[in-house]
C-alpha cells in the first residue's frame, strides 16, 4: 500500500505541489470560472476547511504574471485546455489576500492583525512605488500601509488602492 503524503493544515497550492503533497485535482474550477463569461463577480461559499483557501491559492498561482507555474499545470486537468493556458497561465497582475490568519480576542487586535496582513501584502508589489504611472499621492498612501500608519479610511480602501495601482502600473 502506497504511503500517502497528506498535507494536514497546509493550503499552499504551490508548497504543496513542489513537495509532492496528496492532491485532489481540482484544476477545472479554473476552466469553469473562464467560461462563465457573463459573470462579473464569482462568490466561492464552502463550509470551513473545505479547500477555499487553497482553492484561492491555486488560483492566484495560475494566474500571477510574477510566477512561472506552467509546471504545476501541466500534469493537472487544467492542462489539457492548451487555449486557455496559452491566454491565461501566468498573463495577469494578481493579489492574493486571504483573512484565514487574521483574528484576535477583540476589536483592536483584529483589526491590528489586519494592518499587519495589509502591510505584508503590499510589500509583495513594492515595485509599485517605483513606476512612473503611480501617482504620488497613491505612493504615498501605500507607503503608510506598509509602514503600519495608515487611517482607517486608507485600510478600508487598501485593496482597492492596489487594484487601481496595479492597473496604471
Amino acid at each position: 500500500m502506497k504511503n500517502l503524503n497528506i498535507p494536514v493544515g497546509i493550503s499552499d497550492f504551490e508548497k504543496i505541489q513542489k513537495n509532492g503533497y496528496y492532491y485532489i485535482d481540482k484544476s477545472t474550477l479554473i476552466s469553469t470560472l473562464l467560461q462563465t463569461e457573463s459573470t462579473e463577480v464569482t462568490l466561492i461559499t464552502r463550509p470551513r476547511r473545505f479547500g477555499k483557501t487553497l482553492a484561492m491559492s491555486m488560483l492566484a498561482s495560475f494566474f500571477d504574471i510574477r510566477k512561472d507555474s506552467r509546471p504545476f499545470f501541466e500534469k493537472l486537468d487544467i492542462g489539457q485546455y492548451t487555449g486557455i493556458c496559452e491566454k491565461w497561465l501566468n498573463q495577469w497582475p494578481t493579489i492574493f489576500f486571504t483573512f484565514k490568519d487574521t483574528d484576535g480576542l477583540n476589536f483592536q487586535d483584529a483589526y491590528g492583525m489586519l494592518e499587519t496582513m495589509f502591510s505584508f501584502l503590499f510589500q509583495q508589489y513594492d515595485f509599485l512605488l517605483d513606476s512612473e504611472r503611480v501617482t504620488e499621492y497613491d505612493k504615498i498612501t501605500f507607503q503608510k500601509i506598509v509602514s503600519r500608519s495608515a487611517s482607517l479610511a486608507e485600510i478600508k480602501t487598501s485593496l482597492l488602492l492596489l487594484t487601481k495601482v496595479l492597473c496604471t502600473h
